[in-house]
């Protein structure tokens, strides 16, 4: 008989940039929050993706420990390297646990640790937690936990290239990575040659499922794990590309247009980088 199953979400805080151009109104230039999920049965347990910090892995090691069950194994969604970055280091302290990911993610991530240097340790600098693994390829059937099978969903391109999610049909979650956002500004640097198009096709993947819960893989910590995030994350696009169709507008003004109608969401740094990358930079002073 399978076990009940649980999941529990930590939110990394957001982590400070270095050498960052600075973000309209003076909003800090940090990366966005992380989450990793911990799905729980009885006695074992298995983590979606990972902080990237020293810090952050350190916390999330004590985190993993306190729920006192068997980590058997680590799934990454996507190759970004603040979903993953950790995953050396937690092996230290968890070493019988083992990681999986799509044949896409995985390759994602060889490129990603070998551009780590320009892409993430010149703006963090002494905060990258370092290693690199060569993640076991997740079978069809999926990772099994106490009877249950945690399926990889391969969504192709969201906010980047071979993107996937973990679905749970046991409990009804969805843990998505960056397919999903949940009230945090969005990455959308690499949204050109139909990356919207292909986004929004990964959505409707996500909602035939008809999950219960979703876990984004960047989230207000405050907000609630819930089904609707998918949908919130398609009106975020979708506002996003019409005011982008609708032209004349400065980016500072497509910056401000879109901190007013969603108010209150994490990390504008994230949102004024996808507005220089798509709308184009600011003028010149």
């Amino acid at each position: 008989m399978a076990s009940e199953l649980r999941f529990h979400v930590h939110v990394a805080d957001p982590t400070l940039e270095h050498g960052t151009p600075p973000v309209p109104h003076g909003y800090p230039a940090v990366a966005s929050p992380i989450t990793s999920t911990l799905i729980t049965g009885e006695r074992d347990a298995v983590l979606v993706d990972t902080p990237w910090t020293h810090e952050h892995v350190h916390v999330i090691g004590d985190w993993i420990a306190s729920f006192e069950r068997n980590l058997t194994s680590i799934y990454i969604t996507h190759g970004h390297g603040d979903h993953w970055f950790g995953a050396p280091a937690l092996l230290e302290r968890f070493p019988t646990a083992k990681v999986y990911a799509t044949p896409g993610t995985a390759a994602y991530m060889k490129m990603q640790h070998e551009n780590r240097g320009a892409q993430w340790e010149a703006r963090f600098p002494d905060q990258v937690s370092e290693g690199e693994i060569e993640p076991r390829i997740i079978p069809q059937q999926g990772i099994e936990l106490e009877g249950n099978a945690l399926k990889a969903v391969e969504l192709g391109h969201t906010d980047t290239d071979d993107t996937s999610g973990l679905w749970v049909p046991a409990i009804r979650l969805f843990v998505a990575g960056d397919s999903v956002y949940n009230h945090c500004h969005q990455y959308l640097n690499e949204s050109g040659n139909g990356g919207l198009e292909s986004w929004y096709r990964a959505l409707d993947k996500i909602e035939a499922l008809d999950p219960k819960y979703a876990v984004a893989g960047h989230k207000d910590k405050t907000q609630p794990d819930d089904g609707g995030a998918v949908q919130r994350t398609r009106t975020y696009l979708n506002t996003f590309q019409r005011l982008h169709e609708e032209g004349g507008r400065t980016p500072e003004e497509f910056f401000d247009e879109m901190m007013r109608l969603f108010p209150g969401y994490a990390n504008p740094k994230a949102l004024w980088r996808s507005v220089v990358a798509v709308v184009g930079p600011p003028a010149a002073a």
